[in-house]
């Protein structure tokens, strides 16, 4: 399934494009990463009322983050949010629309056998978007700790809060999606 890239739609997205240059071993950790792999990927700012749905995983145990992940072959991005959302809290949701993206392409020096595009410069790259959506709770009653998520994303918790706390993953980012699906949610 062809993916459209929200911002050819929607010009009012929370809009992040950050680059970064790691070394060969990070490369191709992150090369071969779910999200990295597929190109697309999708977070819940989820709402029920005031509240927001967020987790802690294993990776960030200090810090909140919206619940989310890779978008799956022949998957659309409303799709894989709703699933996604669904595998990792428990939550049913309806997708309302995307309110911001975060593209990253990591760079890394071109290595004789490394794999990866390449760049007019001879860099290895590889990039991704990750498209959170305002989404709305259908059903907002969270799974138990031993049913969040996938056996190998290790999520340790999930809960509605009050607001978006200060401990959470991107915080400057993370804040302005949120932000701006309150707004959208207030219409």
């Amino acid at each position: 399934m062809e993916r459209t890239d929200p911002r050819r739609r929607y010009d009012d997205l929370v809009v992040r494009r950050e680059r970064h240059a790691v070394d060969a071993e990070r490369f191709d950790e992150l090369r071969d990463a779910e999200v990295f792999r597929s190109g697309w990927g999708v977070a819940g700012v989820v709402l029920d009322g005031e509240r927001l749905l967020a987790i802690r995983n294993e990776a960030y145990p200090t810090e909140w983050t919206l619940p989310g992940g890779a978008v799956e072959d022949g998957e659309g991005l409303a799709d894989a949010v709703v699933r996604e959302v669904r595998e990792e809290t428990g939550v049913a949701v309806e997708p309302v629309r995307p309110v911001g993206v975060d593209e990253s392409v990591v760079t890394c020096e071109a290595a004789a056998d490394g794999g990866g595009e390449r760049d007019g410069d001879g860099e290895r790259r590889v990039e991704m978007a990750f498209v959170h959506f305002l989404c709305r709770a259908t059903d907002p009653a969270v799974a138990d700790g031993g049913d969040l998520g996938d056996p190998d994303e290790e999520i340790t918790e999930a809960a509605w809060l009050g607001s978006l706390p200060e401990e959470v993953f991107n915080p400057d980012h993370t804040r302005e999606v949120y932000e701006a699906a309150l707004a959208l949610d207030r219409e």
